[in-house]
C-alpha cells in the first residue's frame, strides 16, 4: 500500500471511522487546547457540516477546561454526553490529540467507545511521527465492537486477567508486553529464560477495572517444555505471537496451539498476533496468510508493531474484554 502524509492518513483513518460505524454525523481531531486539526462530516450540504462544527466547537469549549483540569497532558479518557438528540464522545489516547465524535442517538455507545480508543490511538502515533501507521481499522476491533452487541457485562468490579504469551524466540512477546505496560521499546534482544510476569491495570469502564497479570513465557521449545504446564495453569487467554519477517515462522501456531490445549482443561480466547508489521520491506508472511490460519483454528488475529505501538493495546483492550464477557 502507498503511504500517505501525516495529513492524508489522518483524513483516511476519519472517512474509515465513519464507514464503520452506523450514525456517526461528524468527527474532529483537536489538541488540549481545543484547536481543531481534522476534521470530517457526512456527506450533505453545506448548512448541516456547517452546524456539525459549530456544535463541536462549543462542546469543546465547554469540556476542555474539564479536560485539563482532571487530565492535564497525560492520561487516556472517554467520555459521552448527549444532547437533545445528538451524542459527543470525547476520547484521548495519548498527550496530543483529543478525538471528538457527533453521532445521532441511535449509535451504539459501545461502538463509539471501541473505535473512539483505536482511533484515537492511531492518531496519537500518526502525530508523534510514525510513518508506517496504517489507516485501515483491524478486524479485531470490529470483532469487539458486535461483542454482545457492544454490552460488556453489568458488574461493577476490579477483575483479574492471567494472559499467556507464547510464541518461538525472537518474535517480539516481550518488547509487546513491554510497549504495552511501560510504553516504551527496546531494540536489544535479551533472550527470556523460563518465564517473566509483568503487571497492569486498565478501566474499562468508569466502574470495571482489569488487572493484567502477563506471562511471558520462553520460546525456548526443549529446554522448557516440562515446565510450561505449570505457566498455562489458570489462564484466561492466550497470545500466539509470530515474527512476519521470519519465513515459515505461521506454522508454529499449530505447535503452540497443541502445547495449549494439552496444558489446559478450558477453552480459551487464543489471538494470533502478527508481531513485526513495521518492517515492511522485510514481511514474508502476508495478512491473508494469518487470516486462513486463524479461520482454520477459529481464532481471532491482529497485527501489531512493537516497535511503533500500532495496535498493540487494541490487542490487550481486546482480550480484556472478552475475558469480562465469559464472567
Amino acid at each position: 500500500m502507498e503511504k500517505l502524509p501525516s495529513m492524508g492518513r489522518l483524513t483516511q483513518i476519519l472517512k474509515n471511522y465513519f464507514n464503520e460505524v452506523e450514525g456517526i454525523l461528524g468527527v474532529a481531531i483537536c489538541d488540549r487546547d481545543g484547536l481543531i486539526i481534522a476534521s470530517e462530516f457526512k456527506e450533505g450540504n453545506e448548512e448541516e457540516s456547517d452546524s456539525i462544527i459549530g456544535a463541536i466547537s462549543a462542546m469543546l469549549d465547554n469540556y476542555i477546561d474539564r479536560i485539563k483540569s482532571e487530565f492535564g497532558t497525560k492520561g487516556s479518557f472517554f467520555n459521552m454526553t448527549a444532547t437533545g438528540d445528538k451524542k459527543f464522545a470525547f476520547c484521548s489516547e495519548g498527550p496530543q490529540s483529543i478525538l471528538t465524535t457527533v453521532a445521532d442517538q441511535f449509535t451504539s455507545d459501545n461502538a463509539l467507545k471501541v473505535y473512539s480508543a483505536h482511533i484515537a490511538g492511531k492518531i496519537e502515533l500518526i502525530l508523534e511521527g510514525n510513518e508506517e501507521v496504517t489507516p485501515e481499522i483491524p478486524e479485531i476491533i470490529k470483532a469487539l465492537a458486535k461483542t454482545r452487541e457492544g454490552e460488556l457485562p453489568r458488574m461493577a468490579g476490579e477483575y483479574s486477567h492471567k494472559l499467556i504469551l507464547t510464541g518461538d524466540y525472537q518474535v517480539g512477546k516481550t518488547s509487546l508486553i513491554r510497549r504495552f505496560v511501560k510504553n516504551t521499546f527496546q531494540g536489544d534482544y535479551i533472550s527470556t529464560i523460563g518465564v517473566q510476569l509483568s503487571k497492569k491495570s486498565v478501566d474499562l469502564t468508569d466502574k470495571i477495572k482489569m488487572n493484567f497479570i502477563i506471562w511471558d513465557i520462553g520460546g525456548q521449545n526443549f529446554q522448557m517444555a516440562p515446565y510450561r504446564t505449570k505457566f498455562y495453569n489458570g489462564a484466561n487467554a492466550v497470545f500466539i505471537v509470530i515474527d512476519r519477517s521470519r519465513q515459515d515462522n505461521l506454522k508454529s501456531v499449530e505447535k503452540w496451539y497443541t502445547d495449549i490445549k494439552r496444558s489446559t482443561e478450558k477453552n480459551i480466547p487464543i489471538v494470533i498476533v502478527g508481531n513485526k508489521s513495521d518492517l515492511i520491506d522485510q514481511l514474508v508472511i502476508s495478512e491473508d496468510d494469518i487470516k486462513e490460519v486463524a479461520k482454520q483454528f477459529g481464532f481471532h488475529y491482529i497485527l501489531t508493531s512493537a516497535k511503533t505501538g500500532e495496535h498493540v493495546n487494541d490487542a490487550f483492550l481486546y482480550i480484556a474484554y472478552r475475558v469480562i464477557e465469559t464472567l
